[in-house]
């Protein structure tokens, strides 16, 4: 494989690492404010954190669907020469 196939071969992996990481720690911190961990939320504040939890389900869910579909295809790229 060359280097330019190999390297979009390599690219979900890349970015499932990269992306899911984030969404992880993301989604961390955002228990530890729930759970009171880092102080007392008051409801309004408990509601914005709430909704970051469920956009970061949502996006760890695309994500998922997308990168985990998207890694086979990639290895199959052939360049013609």
């Amino acid at each position: 494989m060359t280097k330019p196939t190999q390297r979009i071969a390599d690219l979900p992996a890349y970015l499932s690492h990269e992306l899911r990481n984030a969404l992880a720690c993301i989604h961390q911190f955002g228990n530890i404010l729930v759970d009171g961990l880092a102080g007392k939320l008051t409801g309004e504040q408990r509601e914005y954190v709430s909704i970051i939890l469920e956009n970061a389900s949502t996006i760890r869910s695309v994500l998922d669907t997308a990168l985990d579909g998207a890694a086979p295809a990639a290895s199959k790229i052939r360049t013609k020469i």
